[in-house]
């Protein structure tokens, strides 16, 4: 998963933004929009109609884009129509394409409404990374390149998702890169407040998708957003949670159609007495059986130190005996390493696919035992077998079978009581 650290965006370098953004006639708006926000012209030219109002009011308005609709997945199919394995450095060239042109669509769109606009790409709006291509880390942002912009512009659009290393390369940020853009963003410009934008209207209980009757959120503390993220709420990515946490930048997480009511997110602590916040689920997870044999058991660590270089990152692990470790893998990271690793300590392995993940997530769970009873009671209701469970006092996760995993979040969502009546 990723980590949840970012090197800082607000260096000391970028900084003097904090002070100059009051300075800012009417103050300064940082805001993003999501690739669903923008998936159509339409999408778009009512995006552009909303930042020309804020402009209206006397605003000036940074804002960050992702691709339009699924523009990026079909960038990524596209360049397997050329290579088995397209090379990482090439994938950056051509997925940053896509934030590029949704920045320039809606400046023009913004133009059109008479409203001064203009776009950027990451690395024209000062933004520095490191890392490695697929996986940039924003390393510092030089404000001041978007402070001369906005003396002329009302509305800067800035290309997400990616920046410039010190060599001139351009780097991705990974996949949630542009929520992590417009954080740093706020951060550098010395803005306390961004607004992400997006097709639900703030954070829920639940998915609203799988349970309609899921409750909107009005308040959420960092740290519970950061395990609702990084389980697989899908409306905020968990990297620019702890990099919003860091920099006590607050985020508003609104509809881009109907920005009014939300959830914001800051550090700020839950009611009284309620403990679970939500649920959480992913799809997409497999579970990984290493089998070692003999003296080659005491080299299990070392191999999977070995899986991390490589970038596939155990999550969920368990050693059943010294020989054998079983580790879950989410998303769809390749496993070919795995071969590798495999070979080299004389080991076979495993792979069971079509798993999904369940999470309840709150605070203080090991407080109350009925909570972790609760859970494992709700899911072995519905006759599932669990693979694998983790525990924390933050969150109980459950590995089990994804056709089943939609039952499971309702079960779980009901068993807690977060409803909408409630």
């Amino acid at each position: 998963m990723e980590k949840c650290s970012e090197p800082a965006a607000t260096t000391a370098e970028s900084r003097p933004g904090r002070d100059r953004a009051g300075e800012l006639p009417g103050g300064l708006v940082v805001r993003k929009y999501g690739g669903s926000s923008l998936a159509t012209p339409d999408r778009v030219r009512n995006v552009a109609g909303a930042l020309a109002a804020l402009a209206a009011e006397g605003r000036r308005v940074v804002v960050v884009v992702s691709a339009m609709g699924d523009t990026t997945d079909e960038l990524v199919a596209l360049a397997g129509e050329f290579a088995d394995r397209p090379e990482a450095r090439e994938l950056d060239q051509l997925m940053a394409t896509g934030e590029q042109a949704s920045a320039a669509l809606l400046a023009l769109a913004v133009n059109q409404l008479g409203v001064r606009a203009g776009s950027l790409s990451g690395d024209q709006a000062g933004i520095v990374v490191g890392g490695r291509p697929g996986a940039g880390v924003i390393e510092r942002i030089d404000a001041h390149r978007i402070f001369e912009r906005l003396r002329h512009w009302r509305v800067v659009v800035v290309a997400g998702f990616q920046g410039r290393n010190r060599d001139g390369e351009l780097l991705t940020l990974g996949r949630g890169g542009s929520d992590t853009t417009a954080v740093a963003l706020a951060a550098a410009l010395g803005s306390t407040d961004c607004e992400i934008c997006t097709d639900v209207a703030g954070v829920h209980t639940a998915d609203p998708r799988v349970v309609p009757g899921s409750r909107r959120l009005d308040t959420v503390p960092y740290d519970v957003m950061t395990e609702l993220a990084g389980r697989g709420a899908k409306v905020l990515h968990p990297r620019s949670v702890a990099l919003a946490a860091r920099h006590e930048v607050r985020v508003r997480v609104l509809h881009s159609m109907w920005p009014v009511d939300g959830t914001t997110v800051a550090e700020e602590p839950l009611e009284a007495g309620h403990r679970v916040v939500g649920i959480a689920h992913e799809r997409d997870v497999r579970l990984v059986s290493l089998t070692l044999t003999g003296a080659r058991a005491a080299r299990c660590a070392p191999a999977l130190a070995k899986l991390v270089e490589h970038g596939l990152n155990p999550d969920v692990l368990t050693w059943r005996d010294r020989h054998e470790v079983r580790f879950t893998v989410r998303g769809q990271a390749p496993l070919d390493v795995l071969d590798e690793v495999a070979r080299e300590l004389d080991a076979k392995w495993v792979v069971e696919d079509d798993l999904g993940a369940v999470s309840v997530v709150g605070v203080g769970l090991f407080d109350h035992p009925g909570y972790l009873a609760g859970m494992l009671r709700a899911v072995g209701a519905l006759g599932v077998a669990v693979a694998a469970l983790a525990t924390s006092p933050s969150r109980f996760t459950a590995v089990l079978p994804v056709d089943l995993l939609d039952a499971a979040v309702c079960a779980l969502h009901e068993t807690f009581g977060l409803g909408a009546g409630r």
